[in-house]
């Protein structure tokens, strides 16, 4: 086995039975905390993981739980692509609270389980900071969404989803089962190595944030583009299996990221959201020169 592939046959590596146990921790620490706030009694709520964590593509760098703390009660609609006879009218009933509200009762609920360990200045997330026992938790609070479309035969079908507000007045939407579904499936259909790849990529490009080769990503973003490479470009064998796979998916990252590339039509692991579309943290130039800082980084050639 060469230097590289033992490197690679570390860094393929989920985070530790010692990380995965502190990860559990926090999320049953979430789960306790939001059960036990009387705020919240006369309505449904949902505890939905989902990120790396979930995903299972999370690494040592970046072991923190992400949890969508869904409200049952109401849900928010898209139905701009039905025709007029075909939308839905009148309103969906809501219960107790709208997305600002929402989001101060599990501030609240937040604050009284953790105190001063409770962070609630970013712009989405309820960050409840690490310690000894537990990793870093971003407390989402979310409501169902549902996007309403036609499907092949004409019928009036949707696509359901999370509704996030932000604290300066924007709404994010994500749909994370389906993202862990196309997920499972790509794994499964690529002998695990999909999940493998993701975690080399996540590690190598802590590697170069740490270095100052490039400045720091999302590491959703690795987790997309790994998804976004075809199937046939994993599972070789041979020798070097870790080395060839990680060649042959680090070579169409970069090419298809070059102007005229297929990148420009890329989604997100759901499926549903274009990769480069409006909003995202990330660019095409920014998946380029990613795909061949890491290529030198782990020596790939010149």
């Amino acid at each position: 086995m060469t230097a590289l592939e033992e490197k690679l046959a570390r860094y393929r590596a989920p985070s530790s039975d010692t990380e995965q146990d502190k990860q559990q921790r926090a999320e049953r620490m979430v789960r306790n905390a939001v059960n036990s706030w009387s705020g919240f009694n006369d309505i449904g709520i949902k505890l939905l993981p989902k990120g790396s964590y979930k995903n299972n593509t999370n690494v040592r760098a970046d072991s923190d739980v992400d949890i969508a703390v869904v409200h049952e009660g109401f849900y928010y609609y898209d139905d701009s692509a039905l025709y007029d006879h075909d939308k839905i009218h009148g309103s969906v009933s809501m219960k107790h609270f709208d997305g600002p509200s929402f989001r101060r009762e599990l501030e609240r609920a937040m604050r009284d389980a953790y105190g001063s360990d409770c962070d609630t200045s970013g712009s989405t997330a309820i960050e409840i900071s690490e310690n000894g026992g537990r990793v870093k938790a971003d407390v989402v609070p979310s409501f169902h969404y549902r996007h309403y479309h036609y499907d092949l035969l004409g019928k009036v079908t949707y696509r359901e989803g999370t509704k996030t507000w932000r604290t300066n007045g924007e709404w994010v939407i994500n749909y994370p089962e389906q993202q862990y579904a196309n997920g499972v499936a790509k794994n499964n259909r690529t002998g695990t190595r999909y999940k493998q790849m993701v975690r080399i990529l996540k590690r190598v490009e802590n590697d170069l944030a740490a270095s100052g080769q490039i400045e720091e990503l999302p590491s959703y973003f690795m987790e997309c583009l790994v998804y976004c490479t075809p199937d046939g470009r994993f599972n070789h064998e041979g020798r070097t299996p870790l080395t060839d796979d990680i060649t042959a998916a680090l070579a169409y990252i970069w090419n298809e990221t070059k102007a005229g590339g297929s990148a420009k039509d890329w989604h997100e692991p759901n499926g549903i959201k274009p990769l480069f579309g409006p909003g995202q943290k990330w660019s095409i130039e920014k998946a380029n020169k990613l795909a061949l800082k890491a290529w030198h980084n782990l020596g790939l050639g010149n």
